[in-house]
């Protein structure tokens, strides 16, 4: 979903969930850090984008969330 900012076309998912990555990131290093530590750095080489990282980082902390 796209919104509008002073004329741009503002993602406002994405902008939410880059905001928020490094928050489930953290929450997600507390259940599976070697998980975590994965998706950091394909965050940090750039090679996965932001959607894949949030998306696969809230499964794995849904996975977890059961044990």
């Amino acid at each position: 979903m796209q919104k509008v900012n002073d004329g741009f076309p503002i993602d406002v998912e994405l902008l939410h969930q880059m905001e928020y990555l490094p928050v489930k990131l953290a929450e997600l290093a507390e259940k599976n850090p070697a998980g975590a530590l994965e998706l950091l750095k394909a965050w940090g080489n750039r090679t996965k984008p932001i959607r894949h990282l949030w998306n696969n980082t809230l499964k794995l902390i849904e996975q977890h969330s059961h044990d």
